[in-house]
C-alpha cells in the first residue's frame, strides 16, 4: 500500500472518531459559549441591549457587532432562556437541536475555509496541496477541537475572512469588503486586515470597504431592527464591547485579564503585573504597562505593513496571511486559548513556503522549526504553568517575527520569482 494511501486512512479515520467523540462532548457541555449568542438573540427580540449583563455590569457577555444577533437567530430553534439566576445566569431550555445545527454550521466552515486555502495558497501540485492541507489541520487538532466542543463562532469568523481574502484576490473588491465586515460582526479584531486590503489595493479597496460598512452594519441591521434601534445597539456596542480597551489610558482600565487570555496584553501584563485580577502585584506603574503594550503592538503593526509593502501582488507566497492573522490574536485585550484554532493556516502556509523550490533552505527550516514550537506550545497549553506565562503568545510571537523577517529580506527575490 502506498504511503499516501495509509496516510490517507489515517487521516479520515482521525477526522471521523474527532467528530463523533466532539459531538458527544457537546452534548454534555451545554453549548457553553452558543448561550451567550443565542441570550443576545433573545435580548434584541424583545427590545433590550444585548451588552446588558446583571451578574456582572462592568463586563458585557455579549461582545459581538449587532448583526450577530441576526446571523445566530436561526439557530435559536426550540432554545427558551429560563429565568435569571444567579447561579446560572445564562439558562436555556430546548439547547440541543441548537448545539447541533450551530456544530454543522462549523464543521461546514472548517471544511470551505480549507477548500478556499488551496485557491487562495497554491501549492506546486494538488497533491500537494491537500497533503500539506490534511497535515495542517491534524496539527491545529488540540484547539480546533477544544473551539468546536465549546459552540464558539471564532471559525466562522475565519470562514468570512479567507472568503474576502479570496474574494479580494480575484479584485471583487465590494464582495470581499461585505464578507470581510462579516468576519468583523463575528470577530471585531480582525479589523487589522483592513490595513491589509488598503496596502496591497494602494488604497482602491476604502469605497468597497465604505460600502460594506453601510451594507453589513446599518442597511441590514436597520431593516430587521429599525433605524432607532440599531443606532442604540451600535452605540451600546462601542461603549461596552470597544471602547473599554481601544480609548483606555491605563492598564487597570483592561477589563478580562484571566489566564486563560493568551493575547499579548494578557501575556506582558502576567509578566508585569503577577496576580489574580482583583489582587494583581504591579512591578511596574499600571500606565507604564499600558506603554510598553501600545508601543509593542505599535511595532509588530508597523513591521507587518513594511512587509505587506514590500511584496507586492502575491511575491508573499501566501505568508502574509498568517502574519496578519497573527495580529487579530495576539493585540486584543483578551483572546481566549482555544482561538489558536486558526493555527492550521499558519502551518500550511509554512508548509507550502518551505516546499517550493525558489525557498531559501534556512528561511523554510527557520519557519518548520518555529511552527513545531508553537503546535508544542498548543499541546502544553493544559499545563497550568505554560498557559500562565502564555508560552503560545511568545511561540506565536517568534513565528510571526521569522516571517517579517524572511518577508522583507526575501522581497525583492520572491518579486522577482513571480511566486503565486
Amino acid at each position: 500500500m502506498k504511503r499516501s494511501a495509509v496516510f490517507n486512512i489515517f487521516f479520515w479515520s482521525a477526522v471521523s472518531i474527532a467528530v463523533i467523540v466532539t459531538g458527544v462532548s457537546l452534548s454534555m457541555r451545554g453549548g457553553r459559549d452558543l448561550k451567550v449568542g443565542l441570550y443576545g438573540v433573545d435580548q434584541v427580540m424583545h427590545g433590550k441591549s444585548p451588552y446588558d449583563n446583571i451578574s456582572d455590569v462592568n463586563r458585557p457577555l455579549f461582545r459581538y457587532a449587532p448583526g450577530m444577533t441576526i446571523l445566530q437567530y436561526p439557530f435559536m430553534l426550540k432554545s427558551k432562556m429560563a429565568e435569571f439566576s444567579p447561579v446560572e445566569p445564562l439558562a436555556f431550555e430546548g439547547m440541543l437541536p441548537s448545539i447541533f445545527a450551530w456544530y454543522l454550521a462549523e464543521l461546514a466552515a472548517v471544511a470551505l475555509s480549507g477548500l478556499i486555502l488551496l485557491r487562495l495558497i497554491p501549492s506546486r501540485t494538488k497533491e500537494e496541496g491537500r497533503r500539506n492541507l490534511k497535515i495542517s489541520l491534524l496539527l491545529a487538532f488540540p484547539f480546533l477541537l477544544y473551539e468546536l466542543a465549546n459552540s464558539q463562532n471564532k471559525l466562522i469568523a475565519l470562514f468570512f475572512l479567507l472568503t474576502a481574502l479570496l474574494l479580494f484576490k480575484e479584485k471583487r473588491n465590494f464582495f470581499s469588503a461585505v464578507y470581510f465586515c462579516l468576519a468583523l460582526t463575528v470577530y471585531s479584531p480582525l479589523l487589522v486586515f483592513i490595513l491589509y486590503f488598503i496596502i496591497k489595493s494602494r488604497g482602491r479597496f476604502i469605497p468597497s470597504f465604505v460600502a460594506g460598512v453601510f451594507v453589513i452594519f446599518f442597511l441590514v441591521p436597520s431593516a430587521v431592527f429599525g433605524i432607532g434601534f440599531n443606532n442604540y445597539l451600535l452605540g451600546e456596542w462601542f461603549d461596552r464591547a470597544i471602547k473599554p480597551f481601544s480609548a483606555a489610558s491605563s492598564y487597570v482600565n483592561y477589563l478580562d485579564m484571566r489566564v486563560s487570555n493568551q493575547s499579548l496584553p494578557g501575556a506582558v501584563g502576567r509578566l508585569l503585573a503577577p496576580g489574580g485580577t482583583d489582587d494583581f502585584r504591579y512591578l511596574v506603574s499600571p500606565e507604564l504597562i499600558h506603554l510598553i503594550i501600545r508601543a509593542l503592538s505599535a511595532v509588530i503593526v508597523l513591521f507587518s505593513c513594511i512587509a505587506a509593502w514590500k511584496n507586492p501582488k502575491e511575491a508573499s507566497q501566501g505568508l502574509l496571511y498568517p502574519v496578519f492573522l497573527m495580529l487579530a490574536l495576539l493585540l486584543p485585550q483578551y483572546c481566549i486559548y482555544y482561538t489558536w484554532g486558526w493555527t492550521f493556516v499558519f502551518y500550511f502556509a509554512v508548509l507550502n513556503y518551505a516546499g517550493r523550490a525558489e525557498a531559501p533552505e534556512a528561511g523554510g527550516k527557520s519557519l518548520l522549526m518555529a511552527s513545531s514550537a508553537l503546535f508544542i506550545s498548543t499541546c502544553l497549553v493544559f499545563v497550568p504553568v505554560f498557559k500562565s506565562i502564555s508560552l503560545i503568545s511568545w511561540a506565536t510571537l517568534v513565528l510571526w517575527a521569522l516571517m517579517i523577517k524572511i518577508l522583507i529580506r526575501q522581497a525583492p527575490r520572491l518579486k522577482k520569482a513571480g511566486a503565486p
